[in-house]
């Protein structure tokens, strides 16, 4: 009976185990490309966008959402979207509109880990370059 030895097992199982975490890798960063080509509302021009959201509960939610210069606060259920109600009070539409807004498509569970190990890697290559 032949015996295996443990050291080249070892290296054929890592390599193996690097393949197929580098082709996830690379699924999940074409299937974001692909979703991000394909949502156009999403882009920083758009008329409609999402200034603010909260979770209130399963498949409970509310927006405050900007339409074409108008601020109003959406409440989102399962099954209807109800506006209510359109916030016509100065200071507080010049506070939402000078919000921050970072506007992402969706994305997967752990891709800013994935993004953040990216840049990492990036800049360690730039590094062994130099």
């Amino acid at each position: 009976m032949e015996t295996v030895s443990f050291f080249p097992s070892l290296i054929k199982m890592i390599f193996s185990l690097a393949l197929v975490l580098g082709l996830m890798i690379g699924a999940m960063y074409l299937t974001r490309k692909i979703l991000h080509a394909t949502t156009p509302a999403m882009d920083r021009g758009s008329l409609i966008r999402i200034l603010a959201s909260r979770y209130m509960g399963p498949k409970s939610s509310i927006l405050v959402v900007d339409i074409a210069g108008e601020i109003i606060a959406v409440g989102i259920s399962n099954s209807q979207i109800t506006m209510l109600t359109k916030i016509s009070d100065r200071e507080a539409l010049d506070t939402l509109r000078n919000l921050k807004i970072h506007e992402e498509p969706p994305s997967f569970p752990g891709t800013r880990q994935f993004a953040r190990y990216k840049k990492i890697i990036a800049s360690a290559m730039d590094d062994i370059r130099k």
